[in-house]
């Protein structure tokens, strides 16, 4: 996916100065990027360089010390005011915040005692209020969108790996998000599992879903990334367009990085 046509596009997600401790160790180091509306950006990088985090802090799953950022312009978790000092917004604009912006983790997370149906039209029905008939109508549309239309009456422990996660996917989409986060959302799979879910990924960026993905799969953001972006040890060491990344990286790091996959892998 090329980011031509997207330059003028509206920032949806931007992230300023953001800084992060654990205790004493520092894992995100002012980092800075946007996403803008309709883009898919990739996030790549070696482990422990802080993807995950920046994921979880952009949807506040993980308190943050220092910097800013802001959802579609509205500020995610702190405003700053005239002295420069930064408040924390009430819970309840917080929680509403959280809601435009879908996340979809490494493990599937969903409830084993609920059928596929009712996993996803959970949030709608809970969270946004409506009847279950129109969270279930939802639910079933958004099965058939990730392919598993004949699957709403299953339960989780029935289905595979790669069937699971489409089905977080589609329980994500139903709070109808501004912008979707991916955390490594096939490092659990079985290798034959993870074309099924990377098709689902890759159909929601043709429709022009706003997307950040930390993925490890090389081949899938050289081919699709509208921008990619390489973080090491808490840093954003470099960001460009996938033909610049991957075929003509600048830093020693990146180069460093990328040597690995090129020896076992097309990318």
């Amino acid at each position: 996916m090329s980011t031509e046509g997207l330059t003028g596009s509206p920032v949806e997600i931007e992230v300023c100065g953001l800084s992060k401790w654990f205790g004493s160790h520092q894992v995100l180091k002012k980092v800075s990027t946007d996403v803008r509306h309709g883009e898919a950006v990739v996030v790549i990088g070696p482990s422990g360089s802080g993807k995950t985090t920046l994921l979880r802090c952009i949807n506040l799953l993980e308190e943050y010390q220092e910097g800013l950022i802001s959802i579609g312009g509205q500020p995610m978790g702190y405003v700053v005011g005239a002295d420069g000092k930064r408040t924390r917004r009430p819970e309840r604009d917080i929680a509403a915040m959280r809601a435009q912006v879908g996340m979809v983790f490494q493990s599937f997370n969903l409830f084993p005692h609920m059928s596929v149906l009712r996993n996803v039209a959970l949030g709608p029905a809970r969270i946004r209020g409506m009847r279950r008939d129109e969270a279930e109508v939802i639910g079933r549309r958004l099965l058939d969108r990730v392919g598993l239309g004949s699957k709403v009456d299953a339960y989780p422990g029935q289905l595979s790996g790669g069937q699971q996660q489409r089905v977080a996917i589609a329980r994500a989409l139903a709070m109808e998000p501004k912008a979707m986060l991916f955390d490594e959302v096939t490092s659990a799979l079985d290798p034959e599992l993870v074309g099924e879910v990377l098709d689902v990924m890759r159909q929601l960026m043709q429709d022009g879903m706003t997307m950040v993905i930390v993925t490890h799969e090389m081949a899938f953001a050289r081919a699709f990334a509208g921008k990619v972006v390489f973080m090491a040890d808490g840093e954003i060491v470099e960001s460009g367009s996938p033909e610049v990344m991957f075929e003509n990286p600048q830093s020693p790091r990146l180069q460093s990085f990328l040597k690995r996959f090129r020896q076992g892998y097309r990318i």
